[in-house]
């Protein structure tokens, strides 16, 4: 009875047996997700996370690089138009700060803060949590000493970078500014803006680690890429034709109440630009101050206008180079020229009876230049216009420039071109004039023009610009033909107030008058006088331009005649060039 009660069940498991045999189980598949995961993460994903990793190690700093400087040469030495200049950042830590009032009552003198400006910083470095707030840019050098003897807590100070402009108002249409976008300072408008990543240069990096708790490890792997500064630019501009140029046209701009002023001066063998300014302008280092954003554009390559009379020597140029016309062809002037719906007449609406080319150009006669233009059609006339450089951009290396309009060459209607020869129907802009007028002068060679003469690389090496020929737009012949007939137009017409006293002088003015919003022409003109000099061995040439005179002269040759003939004057004094006569 005993040793049967003793005897274990047969065929059956206990229930602690069952428990420990889940648990094992249990532990078993866990012990295999550990296994698989650690395999997972070690193996699998082992680039992934030593990534992870090295990433929260690294401290990676950004090395900026020193923008580019800007320059002339005179007298073979540079001279700098535009630098960097070092300023400071000062910046609050509120959390630092126990009297706010005292800190304000200090910075305020120093930093010579408005009562709007020290009002609003009160406000905002009163917020305990705020972990940062900026006081003050561009802060100058000694500013920040008289802030360091006061040992301010809470205050602090970062170098920062800006642009300076030693001559500012010497050509802020050519320079443009950096201005900030995105957070990031860029080059905007102008040469600023047109070599804006070559002048920029290339941001380095420092690779460092720091340990666990966040400290730097000095001893350690480490590596450097170095910042590549900014190209240098040498520009072609004189510097004393430049300064003077600009003065004189202020001068009239401001007389004549005008709404806009240009003038250009171009050496026209080569292209070179010696002088571009226009009016009104602004200071690029405080350009944010500019009251219309439109003054940043440059009105010498960015605003395209009908130019009206000045336009008539490309129409006689072409007409004389497929030998249409001689100086001394005739025709009728009979003050008015019906096309079909349409019709042409001289700028006074009078007849002038049987004139002859010369005479045409001398006294602007729009059916002269009509006449001029019917003897060659318009298939002939377009070509020229092309060949000129309308209708397209010079390719001047400054930001912004635009190509014109030329596209009405393109109607079959002969109204179009026939107005176009008179400079209507068709848009250009100042610096294409310039260039056409110094084809002419070039024995027809048209130049590209060009205001950057060499590029200082960070090696040291100079690349300087060799001029570049276009295309050979009329013959020698045809240039020294039109160069006679557009040195009467100073001698012995309405422009003789272009004239300077012993030399001989070709240019032509053009008083355009400007089109309607709704369709046809206002009253208001713009001006414009375009030439070269001497004309026996032309050095510059000269444009000029004057948009819409509120007190002055109604025609160009009595508004910027004067002022061509006084620009003209100081370059013939400047270059020491001998009288004709």
């Amino acid at each position: 009875m005993i040793s049967n009660q003793l005897k274990p069940m047969e065929g059956k498991v206990s229930p602690i047996d069952k428990r420990i045999s889940i648990l094992l189980f249990f532990i078993i598949i866990f012990g295999a997700a550990i296994i698989f995961r650690l395999f997972f993460l070690q193996v699998i994903q082992h680039s992934f996370y030593l990534s992870l990793a090295q990433e929260r190690q690294e401290v990676l700093k950004s090395l900026i690089p020193q923008r580019g400087s800007i320059y002339v040469r005179e007298n073979g030495e540079l001279y700098s138009l535009v630098t960097n200049r070092e300023y400071f950042l000062v910046y609050a830590e509120p959390a630092k700060i126990s009297d706010v009032g005292k800190v304000i009552d200090r910075l305020t003198p120093i930093l010579n803060l408005e009562e709007k400006e020290w009002k609003e910083l009160l406000v905002r470095i009163s917020k305990k949590n705020d972990p940062y707030e900026p006081v003050k840019h561009k802060v100058t050098k000694k500013q920040v000493e008289e802030l360091e003897k006061l040992n301010l807590a809470g205050i602090g100070f970062l170098p920062e970078t800006y642009r300076f402009y030693p001559e500012k108002g010497l050509g802020s249409h050519i320079f443009g500014f950096v201005g900030i976008k995105d957070d990031k300072k860029i080059g905007q408008y102008g040469l600023e803006g047109y070599f804006d990543q070559e002048l920029s240069g290339r941001p380095g990096l420092i690779k460092s680690f720091k340990d666990a708790i966040g400290s730097l490890i000095t001893i350690g792997p480490r590596s450097i890429k170095k910042a590549e500064n900014g190209i240098d630019l040498v520009l072609s501009l004189d510097r004393q034709i430049q300064y003077t140029a600009c003065q004189k046209l202020k001068r009239f701009y401001d007389s004549y109440q005008a709404q806009g002023g240009t003038v250009i001066i171009m050496a026209p063998k080569t292209g070179a630009i010696l002088a571009m300014c226009s009016y009104p302008d602004f200071d690029p280092a405080e350009y944010q101050l500019t009251k219309d954003i439109n003054y940043f554009n440059n009105p010498a390559i960015f605003y395209e206008y009908e130019p009206g009379s000045v336009f008539k020597t490309m129409t006689m140029s072409a007409a004389l180079d497929v030998g249409k016309i001689t100086p001394e062809t005739t025709y009728e002037d009979t003050g008015e020229l019906k096309i079909g719906p349409f019709t042409i007449r001289n700028f006074d609406n009078r007849a002038y009876g049987q004139q002859t080319m010369t005479q045409a150009l001398a006294q602007s006669l729009n059916l002269g230049a009509a006449y001029a233009a019917e003897q060659i059609g318009r298939n002939v006339f377009q070509d020229y216009v092309k060949r000129f450089g309308f209708g397209q951009v010079t390719g001047l290396e400054l930001e912004t420039e635009v190509d014109g309009s030329i596209k009405n060459l393109e109607k079959i209607a002969d109204v179009y071109y026939l107005t176009a020869s008179y400079g209507y129907g068709i848009s250009v802009t100042p610096l294409q004039l310039a260039a056409a007028y110094g084809a002419i002068a070039n024995n027809g060679l048209l130049m590209k023009p060009y205001v950057v003469a060499e590029k200082i690389l960070v090696d040291g090496t100079n690349l300087i610009t060799k001029p570049e020929s276009i295309s050979q737009v009329i013959s020698e012949k045809t240039a020294s033909i039109i160069t006679g007939m557009l040195t009467q137009v100073v001698e012995s017409s309405y422009d003789r107030k272009a004239k300077v006293p012993n030399y001989y002088l070709a240019a032509k003015t053009g008083t355009a008058l400007i089109p309607a919003p709704g369709g046809g022409y206002g009253n208001e003109t713009i001006h414009t006088i375009v030439g070269f000099g001497p004309v026996r061995n032309p050095a510059f040439v000269i444009l000029i331009k004057m948009d819409k005179i509120k007190n002055g002269p109604r025609f160009a040759s009595d508004s910027i005649g004067p002022l061509f003939g006084e620009i003209a004057k100081f370059l013939l004094n400047y270059y020491q060039i001998e009288p004709d006569y």
